[in-house]
């Protein structure tokens, strides 16, 4: 909710006889106005407001209805509220027969508003209709001016207004203002935006909050308007009501949604007035604010016609405004306004603009009574140290070493180094043993005694050379040279060939197992050629060698012949060599195989070349 923080304003004497006069001239210039108009019709038909939904954008209020509150002195508003109407104006004849005189009308209301004093704010509207699409009926005995276009854009009539605060729920139940205005003949007369004379109003607004989240408001009021006659629809002076309320749905959050709703209408008085084109709307809407201190407020609304359609009154409305208006804020409630605040959310005092005050040594004294703010000392020196020569922070009273500093923990004296490592006693795991800083001092260890500190070596717990990160050296294929001197690793070699065979055909990558020659088949089969056994020999030592690995065995063909033979014929030729090195006492689960047939080339099909090459079979290492 909008608040004003203004106490004790309406039981002065001079704001009530102030108010009192101000609002007593405002009503004594609308009976003049009202006593100088005659009281026969001679206005043009056409002028005179059609826009019944003028909204003076009330922060604490409604749609149209106002609550009892004042926006707090030197506060101001900015809004503007856009609405759009469908058939605001329609004849109906006693033939039954109907004409929208007016189809469509946008209208907007810029409202410009001030506090002025805790209780009274001025407030200026510049309403205008942004389009409009009509015509007049063509039949000159109900128009002078029968057939005009209506389209366009109007200014419509400046409105200036003053609003007061009477009584204050905190201390009188409820919130009570009353606002009067007057209208000053700006807008155009010839589309239904403009009166042709002054026009002036009064209202009372009351408001209440019922629940913490609910607030009611009722306004009723008075205004005065230029005799015209449109058919049998008399606008003269009229008697203006409205009841509102807000919902607060997400009260306590920093982004508030409120729930709004009014109910409005309006009666004609004097002669010729009639029940039937009197006003009487519902808008409903939702109001929201996207800043902390809910000073922006969005608006969304729409609006219909209850009971019967009045004057002005469409078939719907749909409204949108956005309005600014910021307060007063004491966040922290320390007496100091937040624009004043250097601490908003921090109580503090005054004599240091709102911040509470500092303990800038943190010596447990407010700098305000610390004789030393900027050095640590007793409440008993009134916030200065005591001596302490060497300023390493224990007094000299309790220094061992007062002309050393030395940490307190060693009662003033400086930690020594005991073994020359450069980490002091007290940090140092090892105090008399010479070690490294990455180790706390203490020296590495070689737990399995191989000549390679622990932190270097891959194998702490087994001895090994130096060269193999000391890890003992293995043999994966058994061949009695060691792998890390072993050129073929996974294939038994000539120990005089540097542990490869004499015949390379097999080299392993991290992905597949890389053979250097093809697997022949017979033509068109899957039966494997005798000239590829030693091969595939090969590529089952690197099954032994590797006893984790496991493989899938893929064959691949050219593009003669169709796609599902060739599909076929790869697949019987990888489960060939599958069983081929099953036989040579791998194990199966190590093995699957695929067939792709031709949908994996690796050259041309177009040369005889690059189809030899496409006849192929690989194998794809699925786990190492």
């Amino acid at each position: 909710m909008f608040e004003t923080h203004q106490p004790g304003y309406v039981s002065g004497r001079f704001s009530r006889v102030f108010m009192r006069n101000i609002l007593v001239c405002l009503l004594g210039l609308g009976l003049y106005v009202v006593a100088e108009q005659p009281v026969y019709a001679q206005n043009e038909q056409t002028s005179f407001q059609l826009q019944r939904f003028r909204p003076w954008s009330d922060p604490a209020g409604m749609f149209t209805t106002q609550s009892g509150k004042t926006m707090g002195q030197w506060n101001y508003l900015a809004a503007v509220f856009f609405n759009y109407a469908k058939d605001p104006l329609t004849l109906r004849f006693d033939d039954g027969t109907r004409n929208e005189v007016l189809s469509h009308q946008v209208a907007a209301d810029i409202v410009l508003g001030v506090g002025v004093m805790p209780w009274l704010d001025v407030l200026l509207a510049v309403p205008m209709t942004l389009y409009q699409v009509g015509k007049l009926p063509d039949d000159s005995s109900l128009f002078t001016r029968a057939g005009a276009d209506l389209s366009g854009y109007a200014f419509s009539d400046l409105k200036f207004a003053v609003r007061g605060q009477i009584l204050k729920e905190k201390t009188h139940f409820v919130n009570l203002g009353a606002q009067a205005y007057i209208g000053l003949p700006t807008g155009d007369q010839s589309n239904f935006n403009g009166e042709d004379s002054v026009s002036f109003g009064i209202r009372l607004m009351a408001s209440k909050q019922i629940l913490p989240v609910l607030n009611l408001a009722l306004n009723l009021g008075y205004r005065y308007l230029p005799l015209t006659k449109v058919m049998n629809l008399v606008i003269n002076h009229e008697l203006m009501y409205s009841l509102g309320g807000r919902f607060e749905l997400l009260r306590n959050l920093p982004n508030g949604l409120d729930i709004i709703a009014d109910i409005s209408g309006a009666t004609a008085l004097g002669d010729g007035a009639a029940l039937e084109g009197a006003p009487f709307d519902f808008y409903i809407g939702a109001r929201y604010y996207p800043l902390q201190y809910k000073d922006l407020a969005v608006t969304l609304g729409f609006g219909v016609p209850l009971f019967w359609p009045g004057y002005g009154s469409p078939q719907f409305r749909v409204m949108l405004g956005v309005s600014w208006s910021p307060k007063e804020h004491d966040m922290d409630k320390d007496n100091t306004l937040d624009h004043l605040d250097r601490c908003k959310t921090i109580p503090g005092p005054k004599a240091n603009r709102g911040c509470p005050w500092p303990d800038t040594d943190k010596d447990g004294l407010t700098d305000n009574i610390d004789a030393c703010p900027k050095v640590v000392g007793p409440k008993a020196n009134k916030g200065c140290p005591w001596p302490d020569t060497d300023k390493d922070g224990v007094l000299d009273k309790d220094d061992k070493c007062p002309r050393k500093p030395g940490p307190k923990a060693n009662k003033g004296c400086p930690w020594p180094d005991t073994d020359k490592d450069g980490l002091k006693d007290n940090v140092d795991r090892c105090p008399k043993k010479k070690g490294p800083k990455e180790n706390k001092g203490c020296p590495w260890p070689d737990t399995d005694k191989d000549g390679v500190l622990d932190k270097d070596d891959k194998c702490p717990a087994t001895a090994g050379p130096k060269e193999n990160k000391g890890c003992p050296d293995t043999d994966r294929d058994k061949d009695t040279v060691i792998d890390r001197l072993d050129k073929c690793p996974d294939v038994p070699g000539d120990p005089k060939l540097k542990g490869c065979p004499k015949k390379v055909m097999v080299i392993v990558t991290k992905k597949k197992i890389r053979i250097l020659k093809k697997v022949y088949f017979r033509s068109g089969s899957s039966r494997i050629l005798r000239r590829s056994y030693a091969l595939l020999r090969q590529v089952a030592l690197v099954f032994k060698s590797r006893p984790a690995m496991k493989v899938r065995v893929e064959g691949h063909t050219d593009n003669r012949g169709s796609r599902r033979f060739n599909t076929r014929l790869s697949g019987r030729r990888a489960r060939s060599v599958m069983k081929f090195l099953v036989r040579q006492g791998v194990d199966k689960s190590r093995l699957e195989f695929k067939g792709y047939g031709f949908e994996r080339p690796i050259a041309s099909n177009r040369s005889r070349r690059g189809r030899r090459l496409n006849r192929r079979v690989e194998f794809t290492i699925l786990k190492q």
